[in-house]
């Protein structure tokens, strides 16, 4: 399937599994280390959304371990006057508790992303990319399947449990007002 989100791999700043930019304003990436943190600034981002669980042990390790929480990543950041917000998602959230923290987080991306070019990371990329899969579904752009597809094959989603849950995604309706904004704002 061909989809009409422009996705290029890029390594202009090390992170742990590189970014993926999607649309020229949407990265999604693992953890970048903290001497990447200026080169995010100079590559025009304007803030950073975190799904990591501060304290996340990061075992399971895949080879090699992905970099532990950045405790300074905020305070770096911002000093650098890039945004930062920590949402936390994790591997054994129940659907519900996805649900309403993916939306969360995917506002919030894509809120962000009207100031300028916006980065979602967790450890390794996985966390980060079902969370872009599931602002894909909310905006209307694809159905889970294709969702979950297209984080798989062209982003970091690799957790079975992950993908699981962006198959089961749904907004909450108590959110519907806010979706509904955000699928209005969508890009392209």
């Amino acid at each position: 399937m061909t989809y009409p989100f422009p996705t290029i791999n890029c390594l202009a700043f090390v992170a742990y599994s590189g970014a993926r930019i999607v649309l020229d304003r949407f990265y999604v990436t693992g953890q970048p280390s903290s001497p990447a943190y200026p080169a995010l600034a100079a590559a025009g981002v304007t803030s950073v959304v975190c799904v990591r669980q501060p304290g996340e042990p990061v075992a399971p390790p895949p080879a090699p371990p992905p970099p532990p929480f950045d405790t300074t990543e905020a305070a770096t950041l911002e000093a650098l006057g890039v945004s930062y917000q920590n949402i936390p998602i994790t591997r054994t959230m129940s659907q519900q508790q996805f649900d309403v923290a993916a939306t969360e987080a995917a506002l919030a991306l894509l809120n962000n992303s009207a100031q300028g070019p916006a980065l979602i990371h967790c450890s390794t990329g996985d966390r980060a990319s079902s969370v872009f899969a599931a602002l894909l579904i909310l905006a209307g752009r694809l159905s889970n399947r294709d969702a979950a597809d297209y984080a798989t094959n062209s982003l970091l989603l690799a957790n079975p449990n992950m993908v699981d849950l962006v198959l089961g995604y749904t907004a909450p309706p108590s959110m519907a007002p806010r979706v509904k904004a955000a699928a209005a704002a969508f890009p392209g």
